[in-house]
């Protein structure tokens, strides 16, 4: 009955329809800048060139197509990929987009399984996951909300239900982190900072060197790291807690931003944090962040409210 009753509240209202739409921007953003980066790479890391064994993908596989035809045409396949990410950046196609934008992306991570991290696989789940959400009712061509009621609950029940997997999911990802910490014997002992320092991968800073031979910082850092790991997944789901685990968790990812030179996965870390707001918190917070910019440089800035208006209703996607 308890569960009925929760689903039965999802039903009533897409309560992050913000921040999904902001999502949604920040990963086509994030997509086209790792193809930017990539370009000079890309007959070497997906075409009939690439260092990395065929192996097959859903799209071959749900289509029928040779991986091998694939490279041998990846710049068609690349462009193709980049057009489906502008139709999503603006709404377009709305969830069948997203569809094709996930089977692409996790076509390319196939085609050249060897560059991915672990901001990578995340991303590859909060894509599938956005692919049943509705993240349309701001920054898009066509704004909107369903106007059969039926259509409507299911969507905000679907939107969620998928934020709350994300959520979920995140909180897996720092509490089996965190189990495999506790038993490595350099976590367990304090020293874990003092090696990742040592290499010279992570070299970040002039700073490594000096700060892997300070104990008091060894110490700290890696304890503090253990501490965010093992605690996050359960004081973020408190009001009390949550802003100050997610700014400790800030805090860590910045601080392996800046010192170990791992940037795109840090960067999907922290914008994954905003899920874990509903849009009355968030805006509340732009309205007082707007507030305050208008008090003190005499400018009249809209608020959020002002800016964007409840969303309207619209009878089809």
């Amino acid at each position: 009955m308890a569960l009925f009753k929760y689903l039965l509240s999802l039903e009533e209202k897409n309560r992050y329809s913000f921040y999904l739409a902001v999502f949604r921007i920040f990963v086509c953003f994030h997509l086209i800048k790792t193809i930017l980066f990539q370009w000079a790479y890309l007959d070497i890391l997906y075409g009939a060139n690439s260092f990395v064994s065929p192996v097959p993908t859903f799209i071959t596989e749900l289509l029928g197509i040779p991986t091998h035809f694939l490279r041998e045409h990846y710049q068609w396949f690349i462009t193709a990929y980049l057009l489906i990410i502008v139709l999503y950046l603006f709404g377009i196609g709305k969830h069948f987009t997203a569809l094709l934008l996930f089977l692409c992306y996790e076509t390319l991570q196939r085609m050249c399984n060897l560059v991915l991290n672990g901001g990578d696989n995340l991303m590859k789940f909060i894509m599938l996951y956005m692919v049943f959400a509705d993240s349309y009712q701001y920054f898009s061509i066509k704004a909107g909300q369903f106007k059969n009621q039926t259509l409507r609950q299911l969507s905000n029940l679907g939107s969620n239900l998928c934020v709350r997997a994300i959520t979920l999911h995140f909180c897996m990802i720092y509490f089996w982190s965190a189990w495999h910490k506790i038993h490595a014997e350099v976590w367990f002992n304090g020293v874990a900072t003092y090696y990742t320092f040592s290499i010279g991968r992570f070299k970040g800073t002039p700073w490594n060197d000096f700060l892997a031979k300070n104990g008091v910082f060894v110490t700290i850092s890696t304890y503090f790291t253990l501490i965010v790991e093992v605690y996050f997944p359960v004081l973020v789901w408190f009001k009390k807690t949550r802003l100050a685990v997610v700014l400790c968790g800030i805090a860590l990812h910045l601080g392996i931003y800046v010192f170990m030179m791992i940037y795109g996965f840090e960067i999907i870390f922290i914008m994954t944090y905003g899920f874990f707001f509903k849009d009355e918190e968030w805006q509340a917070f732009l309205n007082k962040l707007i507030s305050r910019i208008n008090r003190k440089a005499k400018w009249k800035l809209p608020t959020f409210a002002e800016f964007h208006p409840e969303p309207q209703v619209y009878a089809g996607r």
